[in-house]
């Protein structure tokens, strides 16, 4: 006959065993960071903007969608120049990262951008500074030579630490603080999603419309995605594009944010 004492200690592995299986399955996959889509009255001027005042390379077979890294940005028209500048909404910002930040403000303002206040040198991060661009989108620029391109897409919500749960729960991420100060999740492509405190006005309004997180298959990824709660605001539709095909679908995000889960074809970047 096996002890009370022999049964217990095969028991706590057995119950561990369980437990560890069942946090394991409840974890969230990360999708890798895609996109960020812009609305403006000429996309392929606002393009040819960024690529020769930021970065980035023309992708896709497209005038109008710079690649940074692994993310792009696009541009799409707005014919009635409705939207308003992206600062105050859930998209607030967006953030990138430079070896000479001076050198870049100087470069953007003679390309017409506005500068907001000076140069500051936050210790324990970075220096940055804040522009707008030409059509009212808001830009960090810092200076991290660790983090060159693409550096954050920063968000704003009334409680930031519910919205950053949300986007974890529902797209995984490294849940991190930003050298130790800033709290964030970090995607593949080494995009900071960050979240400031603010009220705010849906991304829909603004310049920023939207942001979008690559789907390894869409049916699957949206029938996980309605297994959470998350409300599907666009059915999947395909796009032919000169590079391959690409089918994509919209969902709600918190505090009226726009979000877009799209699945590419394997040989696209």
């Amino acid at each position: 006959m096996v002890s009370t004492n022999v049964t217990r200690l095969i028991r706590i592995p057995l119950f561990l065993l369980v437990l560890t299986g069942s946090y394991a399955a409840a974890q969230t996959e990360t999708l890798m960071y895609d996109h960020i889509h812009m609305v403006v009255p000429n996309p392929q001027v606002a393009a040819q903007w960024y690529q020769d005042n930021i970065g980035g390379e023309f992708v896709d077979g497209r005038d109008d969608r710079l690649l940074f890294g692994t993310t792009r940005i696009m541009w799409i028209p707005d014919r009635g120049n409705t939207r308003k500048p992206s600062a105050g909404s859930v998209v607030d910002h967006l953030g990138f990262s430079f070896t000479d930040l001076q050198a870049t403000l100087n470069k953007i303002e003679v390309a017409g951008a506005t500068l907001e206040g000076e140069i500051r040198d936050v210790p324990g991060l970075f220096k940055l500074g804040f522009a707008v661009d030409p059509w009212g989108t808001r830009l960090e620029l810092v200076e991290e030579p660790q983090h060159l391109g693409l550096h954050h897409i920063h968000l704003r919500a009334p409680d930031p630490v519910e919205a950053l749960a949300w986007y974890k729960e529902t797209f995984g991420g490294v849940s991190k603080n930003m050298k130790g100060r800033l709290p964030g999740l970090l995607y593949p492509g080494n995009v900071w999603l960050l979240v400031s405190r603010g009220e705010t006005f849906p991304s829909t309004e603004g310049t920023i419309d939207h942001i979008g997180w690559r789907a390894p298959e869409v049916a699957s990824t949206m029938a996980s995605l309605q297994g959470k709660g998350v409300e599907v605001t666009r059915q999947p539709r395909e796009m032919e594009l000169p590079n391959g095909m690409i089918e994509f679908f919209y969902v709600a995000g918190p505090n009226g944010a726009n979000v877009e889960l799209v699945q590419r074809a394997p040989d696209m970047p």
